[in-house]
């Protein structure tokens, strides 16, 4: 009786260990490479929306008719940091930028409160730390955001001239 004996051989085994680790070894950094876009990407996200907070804040005040508060400062120097900004836009309304109690940027239309509630306040970020402005002169207002994502803390200050003021 001849009988092969079933199996595989050293050498059968030696060669598919060497196949798997060449595949292993082209395969872990594709993993470690995706892992690292996707934290990219978040850290991006994060910077486009501090962008686009400045952004929607600049591109408000830019247009507004007066400052109301915070209040103007005394003499040359610039006035001390408030929580708020109170300002008249391009059509002549109230409107108010503030951090409300969850720690969200809010801008609220006051000519447009129905009742008591601040339904109408809108959302234009989330997370602040620290929102504060202060005057310098009649029409130049500047103001400083800190706020976290992603486990950063974000920063952004900007100066601000009134274009409407006369």
């Amino acid at each position: 009786m001849n009988r092969k004996a079933k199996g595989f051989t050293i050498i059968e085994i030696l060669v598919a260990i060497a196949v798997l680790s060449l595949v292993l070894l082209f395969i872990i950094p594709v993993f470690s490479y995706s892992r690292r876009a996707g934290t990219t990407m978040n850290r991006l996200d994060s910077y486009h929306d501090v962008r686009r907070v400045d952004q929607e804040i600049a591109s408000e005040i830019k247009f507004g008719s007066a400052i109301l508060y915070p209040p103007k400062p005394s003499g040359s120097d610039a006035g001390e940091w408030h929580s708020q900004i109170v300002y008249r836009n391009s059509i002549n309304q109230t409107q108010i930028i503030f951090v409300n109690e969850n720690d969200q940027l809010m801008m609220l239309n006051y000519d447009e409160i129905l009742g008591s509630y601040l339904s109408n306040a809108r959302l234009l970020g989330k997370s602040i730390k620290e929102f504060a402005a202060r005057r310098h002169g009649n029409s130049v207002i500047e103001y400083k955001l800190s706020f976290e994502a992603e486990q950063r803390e974000f920063a952004v200050s900007n100066r601000i001239a009134l274009m409407n003021v006369f």
